[in-house]
């Protein structure tokens, strides 16, 4: 029950400080702090003196937020808005409010070597080499490990489920198809002396003998 009485009034509260920190005030931007810090106090962190900034009633609504999101529990904070999370990162665009995770990888990037590709757990787009391949025999499932980087110290395993590996398998012999399409031109990176291979000409079970 008690629960039931923190939601409905966290709630109501949330909505109220929601529209107060959309609006082009002086208490609505450190309203708008203290809502993002809820939503995700990693990337917007609070700085708590800032609540001195804000009247009584907008104090006491932060207090009725910050006590459902730390008794109840139920959803996280940006569900109970209509926008959702989409709403969360509009506040902090309109406010300029930075995001110190962005920032941290900024500088963390901005050490790098000019040219350097990113880490890879920063994602992207980055060139490998197969290392090798293995299958457990008369399971379907298989693994392919690439090297990356230039120094070539960074590894990653791709294990491809069976279904996964039929569409990978018939993706590659298309494209392979498809480039040898002509038998006079061939692939656009044809090498000097290459052959149309004639794995194209068998079946899967036959490609062994190739």
């Amino acid at each position: 029950m008690k629960k039931d009485i923190f939601e409905t009034q966290g709630e109501a509260a949330l909505q109220r400080l929601f529209a107060a920190s959309s609006r082009d005030a002086g208490q609505s931007r450190y309203v708008a702090r203290f809502l993002l810090s809820l939503y995700n106090g990693e990337r917007f962190p609070l700085d708590l003196k800032d609540l001195r900034a804000i009247d009584d009633a907008l104090f006491e609504d932060c207090i009725a937020v910050l006590r459902m999101d730390a008794r109840v529990a139920r959803q996280e904070l940006h569900l109970y808005i209509k926008d959702g999370g989409p709403g969360f990162e509009k506040l902090a665009n309109f406010w300029g409010i930075e995001d110190i995770e962005r920032v941290r990888l900024d500088a963390r990037r901005a050490m790098l070597p000019e040219g350097a590709p990113a880490p890879l757990h920063d994602g992207g787009t980055f060139p490998a080499t197969l290392l090798s391949y293995g299958n457990a025999p008369g399971y379907r499932d298989l693994s392919v490990r690439a090297r990356f980087g230039e120094q070539g110290n960074t590894y990653a395993e791709l294990r491809i489920s069976p279904a996964d590996s039929e569409a990978l398998m018939l993706q590659i012999a298309y494209v392979h198809m498809l480039a040898w399409r002509s038998s006079e031109r061939g692939p656009l990176d044809v090498k000097e002396g290459e052959k149309r291979p004639r794995w194209l000409d068998k079946t899967p079970l036959q490609w062994s003998s190739t």
